[in-house]
């Protein structure tokens, strides 16, 4: 019964998800927010993977985890992406911080070479389990330190007292609870083996409903750029 009730949770979760992206293209956010744009579209993306695949219970987790890879990368640059309104208030703010980002990708990188070349772990088919192991690593490492780095702006911007664009703040909050959420996303995904599947299911139903509530909340909260905003970012292309 849960497991039903979980697909049809991530089925408005998957909705959901096209809304916000919806939400970004109807309000030409896409013109200053460029890689939260590409993360709103592969989150619809490998949702809708996911759910193509759902019979395929093997294959639904391939994707999930060599897509860690690709989010590894993303969340360090949409991390930066987020305060894109207000960066020339805060640009040596932004440059001191980007240190601890780039540190803790670093320290992520070396552990994960690390085992891949001192493990070599199978699953249940006998497949190699390195190269995804490796992902989640970088995808823990860098989810960390994106979420360090919007911590530490977000400190620093309190302290200074600066005004924050009405979407920068909306957006630094929707981050700041995702990647809290895919922190504990990992950690549940590395502790499920240790779980009954009845517990698996109703964490996986959590971790959706959680998305989805936050979700809607950064669709309700954005709003379109102001024209100066945006006629500076097209200065900027040309």
């Amino acid at each position: 019964m849960l497991t039903q009730a979980g697909h049809w949770i991530e089925v408005v979760a998957t909705g959901i998800d096209a809304l916000l992206l919806c939400r970004v293209l109807l309000l030409r956010l896409q013109r200053v927010y460029l890689f939260i744009t590409l993360a709103c579209v592969l989150s619809v993306f490998f949702d809708v993977v996911a759910l193509s695949l759902r019979g395929d219970s093997n294959g639904s987790l391939r994707v999930f985890l060599y897509s860690r890879f690709l989010y590894a990368i993303l969340f360090p640059l949409v991390a930066w992406d987020v305060f894109e309104e207000m960066k020339p208030q805060i640009a040596k703010l932004r440059r001191l911080a980007v240190g601890r980002l780039i540190s803790g990708l670093l320290l992520a990188s070396v552990f994960g070479f690390m085992v891949s070349t001192l493990a070599e772990t199978t699953d249940a088919s006998g497949e190699s389990m390195a190269l995804p192991t490796v992902g989640l690593i970088l995808w823990a490492g860098s989810t960390t330190a994106a979420l360090a780095f919007l911590w530490t702006l977000h400190r620093g911007i309190k302290m200074q007292k600066l005004e924050r664009p009405h979407n920068t703040f909306v957006w630094m909050a929707y981050w700041e609870l995702s990647l809290i959420g895919e922190v504990l996303a990992c950690f549940f995904f590395l502790t499920a083996p240790l779980l009954k599947k009845m517990g698996v299911d109703a964490l996986d139903i959590l971790f959706n409903m959680y998305g989805m509530a936050i979700t809607a909340w950064c669709i309700l909260k954005l709003r379109a750029l102001p024209s100066d905003v945006t006629s500076e970012r097209a200065n900027a292309s040309l």
